[in-house]
């Protein structure tokens, strides 16, 4: 399986159990979640060696914090 594929499959999975959430409170968290797998996919297509870990988890980071940001909203 693809790179793409596997970042495809794994963020399809997060999106479906966001639709569990039902409180604010989940919906954040979902959010964050959401959000931070996607960032830190996004982010693993950038650079290599060090360069990739760095963008991995400054994707992780920034993503979850839009994704909170969005699903409080």
């Amino acid at each position: 399986m693809s790179r793409m594929m596997r970042i495809a499959a794994v963020m399809g999975l997060a999106v479906a159990l966001g639709g569990c959430a039902t409180t604010p409170e989940e919906k954040k968290m979902t959010g964050q979640i959401v959000g931070g797998v996607t960032g830190a996919a996004v982010g693993s297509l950038f650079g290599g060696g060090a360069g990739r870990v760095v963008a991995t988890g400054t994707g992780a980071v920034l993503g979850t914090i839009v994704g909170g940001k969005v699903a409080s909203e």
